[in-house]
């Protein structure tokens, strides 16, 4: 019986299993190849390609099943919203033209796709497409998109080279080209047309003054980024001392980024800037000392690891050309052994030892291999443990070696914190003497000239002491909760890093033994077949002579 043609169907319906595989049917080739692959079928995973067109899709779902998906085509439906397309994060071409889409959302995981379709929807900004760096064509043509500086936000995509914003309200002007052309120099193709030399020269001259103030903000803008991703990576470099962003004001700026009532009162006048300044100078300066202790330290603590980690290479190195010596010496015994194994073999395929004669021999032979493989057994055993009570007696004394290290580092830490504390306390006490001061001036003036962010706390001296000691606290547990992340970090790694360590000991030890047994259960298991082998030949001559 005929498969039923969903796109005959005029019922909106959402995308399930059944609709993806009446898809993938249809995208069969035709003839006999088309039924063989159906036979055979396909795993949903591994489909690549699907077309999903003119169905009335009201809703994107379940297309969750096909993860390997590199091409989607989902135009021509009644689809309103982009989502449940997160997990399709090997998608390169996506096509959702002639739909009712209103808003570019929830591509942020497809960050591979480089085709992207949304010709005739009901988009009116373009937006919240910053992870597709690797877009390549965008057609968003036919959509509701008035203003033309949208077109300002596709400056970061760098791979853009073809571009269609045809029939949009902001495409209806005369020289709406000649912006892209001068906006977007990187795009080569706007509405599948070459963008000429002389387009972008007339565009620059027609938006200059525009285009100057757009390149001096952007430069502005990637000079802050630089920085904050330079504060950054030197936060996660210096993490490892535990002392990120000391270094900087961002402490000191955290204690006022919340403080409502600390910002205001710095408004009273000159005498508060004053002793403000000298506290921030010399909060800075103390975060600085934090800082440079931890990196101190930590240098101390990473010289330690690497003299443990060299004599640890060399404690195994040792104990490994011993191990060797013994292997080497057995490894001879047992050629002995196995020659003269070798000599009976010969003998008995020559006939020349009876059967039972041979397996006295060679019970002989085995006695004496057993021996040399338990000796070797007891040699390597013995060596392991020598080595891992030694590594265990030198883990111990790193162990308590860092213990100290990191009990210094938190002591010196513990006592500059106190200095920073210290410091807030006394900016505190001056701020309410300042206070104080304005408060009573303030009443003769009749409050005329008070900024408006002071007024309600200069209004009774229960408000004053009320907002400074809250700005007080604020700042007290801004400090504390550093203090804090750093002890406890430092402590954590230390446990962590001793836990580790027996951990990656324990698990040495057991594959060294490990190792050796299953060496000997080889050795056992060559003797054996070699012992056996002339048995087998003679069984299988019988074999032969019966048939």
């Amino acid at each position: 019986m005929a498969l039923t043609d969903p796109c005959k169907s005029r019922e909106p319906r959402v995308i399930d299993n059944v609709l993806i595989q009446k898809c993938i049917d249809y995208q069969y080739p035709k003839g006999e190849v088309g039924r063989l692959m159906r036979e055979e079928g396909i795993a949903m995973e591994e489909i690549q390609e699907i077309r999903i067109e003119y169905m009335n899709i009201i809703r994107i779902d379940h297309l969750w099943v096909m993860k390997g998906l590199t091409k989607l085509q989902l135009n021509n439906n009644y689809i309103e919203k982009i989502e449940n397309i997160h997990m399709l994060v090997n998608l390169k071409e996506l096509d959702l033209s002639f739909n009712r889409v209103s808003k570019i959302e929830n591509l942020e995981t497809l960050v591979n796709l480089e085709k992207l379709c949304l010709y005739d929807n009901l988009i009116e900004v373009i937006e919240n497409m910053d992870t597709l760096k690797n877009l390549t064509i965008l057609t968003i043509g036919k959509n509701l998109i008035r203003e033309r500086e949208n077109v300002l936000y596709l400056r970061k995509f760098k791979k853009l080279t073809s571009l269609n914003m045809a029939q949009n309200p902001c495409a209806e002007a005369a020289d709406f080209r000649i912006y892209i052309a001068v906006f977007l120099p990187k795009v080569v193709y706007y509405e599948y047309k070459r963008l000429f030399e002389t387009e972008r020269e007339e565009g620059a001259r027609k938006f200059e003054t525009e285009l100057r103030n757009l390149l001096r903000d952007e430069e502005e803008i990637s000079a802050k980024i630089a920085l904050i991703e330079k504060e950054k990576a030197d936060a996660e470099l210096h993490s490892v001392s535990f002392v990120e962003y000391l270094n900087t004001r961002h402490l000191f700026d955290s204690m006022f980024a919340e403080d409502v009532e600390g910002r205001a009162l710095l408004e009273i006048g000159e005498d508060v800037q004053e002793f403000y300044e000298e506290f921030e100078q010399q909060f800075i300066d103390l975060c600085r000392q934090v800082f440079e202790s931890g990196q101190k330290h930590y240098k101390i603590r990473q010289t330690e690891i690497e003299v443990y980690q060299k004599s640890v290479e060399v404690a195994i190195k040792e104990n490994q050309n011993e191990s060797i010596a013994h292997m080497d010496v057995f490894m001879q015994k047992k050629k002995v052994l196995f020659d003269q194994i070798k000599a009976l073999n010969e003998k008995a395929d020559n006939d020349l030892i009876d059967e039972s004669d041979y397996f006295d021999k060679t019970d002989e032979i085995s006695e004496k291999f057993n021996e040399i493989v338990h000796e070797v057994w007891k040699c390597l055993m013995k060596l392991e443990l020598q080595l891992f009570e030694q590594l265990e007696e030198v883990n111990s004394n790193l162990e308590r070696a860092l213990t100290d290290m990191i009990n210094t580092f938190t002591e010196e830490s513990q006592a500059l914190f106190s200095q920073i504390r210290a410091l807030e306390v006394i900016f505190s006490e001056n701020l309410g003497d300042a206070g104080g001061r304005y408060m009573t001036q303030a009443v003769i003036t009749d409050y005329r000239g008070m900024p408006p962010s002071l007024k309600n706390i200069i209004s009774d001296r229960e408000a004053l002491t009320n907002a400074i000691g809250a700005s007080h606290d604020l700042h007290l547990q801004v400090i504390d909760n550093r203090e804090d992340t750093l002890n406890s970090r430092a402590k954590g790694w230390l446990t962590n890093f001793v836990e580790t360590l027996n951990k990656d000991e324990i698990t040495r030890n057991r594959q060294k033994i490990l190792e050796i047994n299953h060496f000997l259960d080889i050795q056992r298991e060559e003797l054996e077949e070699l012992i056996l082998k002339p048995i087998v030949v003679v069984d299988m001559e019988d074999i032969e002579d019966f048939y």
